[in-house]
């Protein structure tokens, strides 16, 4: 694939949305311990974190996954009218309320998860093969999807049915040590983009085909651009006050892709990721990526 040149018109997503209840913490509780909380609120996040990302820079991003009904579900769609995601999931095969992701932030804004799966892990062929997967789009999918005992064989039937033209971006996330080798081998073949940081990739790297382009992640180091076992662009990270980095690896894809399709250059395009990631870090919450006025002023 020629990731250069490569226009899309828009970003499909597959992957899920639901709240996160983020809460900032001294430090994780010990086993059967408790711990008092300085902060705690919810905000829409998961999926939304990457597609609100390129939404603002001006790529369109279609939620192809169902919300469900609720609460939760409620505020997913109010969000994704705010940032003008177009939710499109189809919700015949699926049922009750979005699920929820309790998220501790540490003082050094280091995240961990407890994520509580609902509608939006719910999923069948029967629904997946009604959106079209157009050769001009991006294709989000993420690894939760390819865990979840209630996703798994809907995914694994789509990726055989042949129906997707459109270029797969495949982020593995906190699920990489429970990926099974026959999704790593079908994503490491055909994927167009795999994004993830140098931990996920450990366990990745023996199924990645060198056509693969592999958009590493370096935190504070910055990012590599790796393709055909080269490194073919780098950007280095720059020091700023961490908040909360939870979504900042889906910013920084997500400015990739829409850095990429407003026709910058690769070194550009992760320059204007790594700058992406860093105004989100500066932030709480994950829906944080900047507009185009805002990441041009980091520069």
């Amino acid at each position: 694939m020629d990731l250069a040149n490569f226009r899309p018109t828009h970003l499909k997503s597959l992957a899920s949305g639901l709240v996160d209840q983020v809460t900032f913490v001294p430090h994780l509780p010990a086993p059967g311990g408790d711990v008092l909380a300085t902060k705690t609120f919810s905000q829409v996040g998961g999926a939304l974190n990457l597609e609100a990302a390129v939404s603002r820079l001006g790529l369109k991003a279609q939620h192809c996954t169902p919300v469900g009904s609720g609460p939760r579900a409620d505020a997913i769609r109010a969000a994704m009218a705010i940032e003008g995601v177009e939710a499109i999931g189809i919700e015949d095969f699926t049922e009750g309320d979005s699920g929820l992701c309790i998220t501790l932030v540490e003082p050094d804004g280091q995240r961990s998860f407890v994520t509580i799966s609902g509608a939006e892990g719910m999923r069948s062929f029967a629904e997946l093969k009604q959106y079209t997967y157009e050769e001009d789009a991006w294709l989000v999918i993420y690894g939760y999807e390819l865990v979840y005992p209630t996703s798994r064989d809907a995914f694994m039937d789509l990726f055989s049915s042949g129906l997707i033209k459109s270029k797969i971006v495949f982020d593995p996330g906190p699920t990489t040590a429970d990926l099974t080798p026959d999704f790593l081998d079908w994503i490491g073949t055909h994927a167009a983009l795999i994004s993830c940081n140098l931990s996920e990739y450990e366990k990745l790297a023996p199924h990645v085909s060198p056509e693969c382009w592999l958009l590493l992640r370096k935190g504070s180091e910055g990012a590599e651009l790796w393709h055909r076992g080269e490194v073919v662009a780098s950007a280095a990270g720059r020091k700023v006050n961490v908040v909360d980095t939870n979504g900042a690896g889906d910013v920084h894809t997500g400015a990739f892709l829409a850095a990429l399709a407003q026709g910058n250059a690769l070194q550009a395009s992760l320059e204007l990721a790594c700058r992406a990631a860093e105004y989100s870090i500066q932030l709480e919450g994950g829906c944080t990526g900047p507009t185009w006025q805002e990441l041009l002023a980091l520069s």
